[in-house]
């Protein structure tokens, strides 16, 4: 790999990473969910600054030896050190412009992630909220804001995850009754119609809505086939799984 193709490897593994993040979060995976949200957020914070050079995400660079003419990507990847979580911040906004605006919750999710690395416990519950909330206020803004994309976008494409937003489930746990314009705009219509199908089917058979969160989405798709219109139109799945590659080849 050359060094010109580092901000595109990040961002693209830095976004795979979120995606699963987010999923981790919406399934109650706790705590790795809160590690693994971090862990994206600081790649793909890396891949923007790396947008305008690659060296810029380093704040160690190896030194220069007698026999050597140029500087590397294996050089680098051997003895380069990159900012930290906490001082991407201030380097995204020195190189870009861009400012990290809900930076108290920024620094609190780092120190959580810490306390999961470093002592397995955090001292804050409901750590899938947590992560949800981190990331549907401040991380996939900020990612969208560099490269149109949303971690929504990547959930819908994506073949293996694509029933959560065309069976309603995504859209009933993050979005639900709320008027968020953004995440609105991100699920789309189909969302919508399969999210007030199950609300008013589960009233028929429920005395309350709440019995839609003990479900998940392969749940729904068995109780309500017909609410749920996949992201492709075409059953192929090696159509599908194409449409994806391609999705994040244009990445």
């Amino acid at each position: 790999m050359d060094m010109k193709d580092v901000p595109k490897n990040m961002r693209r593994v830095g976004m795979l990473l979120f995606q699963s993040a987010f999923i981790e979060a919406l399934q109650g995976h706790t705590p790795m969910c809160v590690v693994h949200a971090a862990h994206a957020a600081e790649i793909l914070l890396k891949a923007r600054i790396a947008q305008e050079h690659p060296l810029l995400i380093f704040s160690k660079l190896p030194k220069s030896e007698p026999n050597k003419d140029n500087l590397t990507l294996i050089d680098l990847l051997k003895d380069g050190r990159t900012f930290s979580y906490d001082e991407l911040p201030e380097q995204l906004w020195a190189t870009t412009g861009i400012k990290v605006n809900q930076i108290t919750q920024y620094k609190e999710f780092g120190r959580l992630r810490n306390q999961v690395i470093h002592f397995s416990m955090t001292n804050a519950k409901n750590l899938d909220q947590l992560t949800l909330n981190y990331s549907l206020e401040l991380l996939d803004p900020l990612v969208e804001s560099f490269w149109g994309r949303s971690v929504i976008e990547f959930i819908a494409r994506d073949p293996s995850a694509s029933s959560y937003i065309s069976s309603g489930i995504l859209e009933a746990q993050i979005l639900g009754d709320s008027n968020d314009q953004r995440l609105r705009r991100l699920l789309g219509d189909g969302s919508k119609k399969a999210y007030e199908r199950i609300k008013e089917e589960s009233e028929k058979s429920k005395a309350e809505f709440e019995y839609i969160n003990s479900l998940d989405a392969n749940d729904i798709e068995h109780m309500f086939p017909d609410t749920c219109t996949m992201y492709y139109d075409d059953d192929d799945q090696s159509v599908a799984n194409e449409n994806w590659q391609n999705f994040l080849d244009s990445f």
